[in-house]
């Protein structure tokens, strides 16, 4: 059986820098590989594939332009894909979707069945301007926003051109969000280590930080360190979990392969039900949240004070959850025994 081809996804709004990330990646990578690039841009005459092509010998630059490969209707990706593995199959794919599309719809294409049995998805990078975080322009971008959700690894790049505050302030966005980034980086011309694109994914600790945050060139430490899951775990069809305490507060957080479906009713109605956490088998609770695969699409559930909400998201690497507890243990059996209710029968273990 014939090894998968690892797969990136790299991507961020127009302008971020990705096309010369990519090609610092390209500069760096082992002389003995041979790498492809599928490139899509928004107009009809492809310019970043000629940028890329320049960068090695031992690559192979797929353009699609025109469109957008992120949606999942689209044929252009299952088709440029398929050509490309059958020309000749690389050691590794990168994938740099147009600033304007929507990136989810890439991984949804990449978790086929025709795909998935060739090909690996690993981290999915997004960079980022800290000087659009002054512009709402950005901010209130749906685009912009699911390009910073969907990424496992988020890149502040240009940060040459920004001030000391705008960068603060990039690193406290990506620090406070759900599900926890797997590395955070500051950088500039789009250079970052290599090894990044194959970070695997963590059992999430209410409390910690989101990842270990990386300068332009060395890695920095986490504020408090979190050992990554060992690649045989979670079982294929299981869910792994893991827990953390201090002085008066303790939590829990699962994580579920990205193939299983939680019913979205079944998921409000569990927790719109926390506020009556004796019910639960649980002391009185601080914050819940979750991001998970449903049969209405991915979303992100929060509870905190009493009230619930629930809202699309990007998001695509796996289900997970965290319950913070006011007390200095508990009991989360029940809790989790409800939440393995809410799989659907048809992806549940």
């Amino acid at each position: 059986m014939k090894q998968k081809v690892p797969v990136n996804v790299i991507t961020g709004f127009l302008g971020v820098g990705k096309t010369t990330a990519i090609r610092c990646l390209l500069a760096e990578k082992p002389p003995q590989e041979y790498w492809a690039v599928l490139v899509n841009e928004f107009g009809e005459v492809g310019i970043d594939g000629a940028a890329i092509s320049a960068a090695s010998d031992e690559l192979n630059v797929v353009e699609v332009p025109g469109g957008c490969i992120c949606c999942t209707t689209s044929p252009m990706l299952r088709v440029s894909l398929t050509r490309l593995l059958r020309d000749r199959r690389p050691d590794r794919l990168i994938i740099e979707p147009s600033g304007l599309g929507h990136p989810a719809g890439i991984i949804d294409v990449l978790r086929d069945p025709f795909l998935a049995a060739a090909l690996e998805i690993r981290a999915t990078v997004t960079l980022v301007d800290p000087r659009q975080l002054d512009d709402s322009r950005y901010t209130t971008h749906e685009t912009w926003r699911d390009q910073i959700s969907l990424a496992e690894v988020l890149i502040a790049n240009k940060c040459d051109r920004a001030d000391a505050a705008q960068v603060d302030r990039f690193l406290a966005m990506a620090q406070a969000m759900f599900p926890p980034k797997l590395a955070i980086i500051t950088t500039r011309d789009g250079v970052f280590d290599r090894a990044l694109l194959d970070l695997a994914a963590e059992v999430p600790t209410a409390g910690q930080a989101a990842g270990p945050a990386l300068g332009h060139a060395t890695l920095a430490p986490a504020r408090r360190s979190k050992p990554a899951l060992s690649h045989d775990a979670p079982p294929p069809q299981g869910v792994s979990s893991k827990d953390h305490s201090e002085p008066g507060q303790t939590s829990r957080g699962w994580v579920w392969p990205a193939a299983q479906r939680f019913s979205a009713e079944q998921l409000a109605l569990l927790f719109q039900r926390l506020h009556d956490h004796a019910a639960l088998g649980l002391p009185p609770l601080s914050r819940a949240k979750g991001v998970f695969h449903t049969d209405h699409g991915w979303l992100l559930f929060n509870w905190v004070g009493g009230e619930t909400s629930a809202v699309e998201i990007a998001w695509r690497r796996d289900s997970r959850a965290e319950l913070i507890a006011q007390a200095d243990s508990a009991d989360w059996q029940r809790l989790e025994t409800a939440l393995t209710d809410c799989l659907l029968a048809d992806t549940a273990s």
